[in-house]
């Protein structure tokens, strides 16, 4: 069997029936792996059904065998923690979310406003790791970092007042006409490799 072939080809079926994703952790380097993981987050955007979701689940299963193969190098970034929460969220895996995230917060004393809002969205409904006074406490703290569409968004779900609610949606508005979003949360190894939302800034 011809590994590099298959990712030659990218063809994404035959490495999915054929590969262990522990085979490709120990075959290529940390950086290259991830780059493989990534590939196929990014096909897995043009695919519908149950061959998304076995490319997308392969790829969490290479990257928590990467995690601990490569502790160093995996924990040089905390974005690798916290996109692999973000991707296991992609397959359903909340819990493993959530745990994956609480790893990278706990890496901060002052966490950056990305990762505070997607581990308030993994940590509420419907699962509700959080409680509503955490998620509000949280909020409160990431809004200190600047008022982008997504985190008037969050506000405006947590409002507990029509003028509140009002106030928050109209600073969404504003936000989204003057393209002020949130940093998007990707490893340094895959920012050349993963594909995100068309302006929207990568957190440093």
């Amino acid at each position: 069997m011809d590994i590099e072939n298959i990712l030659r080809e990218k063809d994404w079926e035959s490495l999915i029936r054929k590969v262990l994703p522990v085979t490709i952790a120990v075959s290529f380097s940390f950086d290259k792996s991830m780059e493989i993981a990534g590939d196929l987050l990014n096909d897995s955007g043009n695919a519908e059904g149950d061959p998304a979701m076995f490319m997308r689940d392969y790829s969490v299963n290479l990257m928590i065998i990467l995690r601990e193969k490569f502790p160093q190098q995996w924990k040089v970034d905390w974005k690798n923690e916290a996109f692999l929460g973000i991707c296991c969220n992609l397959v359903y895996r909340e819990e493993e979310a959530f745990k994956h995230l609480k790893n990278a917060l706990e890496c901060f004393d002052n966490p950056p406003q990305s990762l505070i809002l997607t581990y308030i969205r993994t940590g509420g409904a419907p699962n509700y790791y959080l409680s509503a006074e955490e998620i509000v406490e949280l909020a409160h703290k990431a809004v200190k970092s600047g008022i982008t569409l997504e985190m008037a968004q969050q506000m405006a779900d947590l409002a507990t007042t029509q003028e509140d609610w009002n106030s928050w949606t109209k600073k969404a508005k504003e936000a989204e006409a003057n393209n002020i979003h949130t940093a998007v949360i990707v490893p340094d190894v895959l920012k050349d490799n993963v594909r995100t939302l068309k302006d929207y800034p990568y957190e440093k």
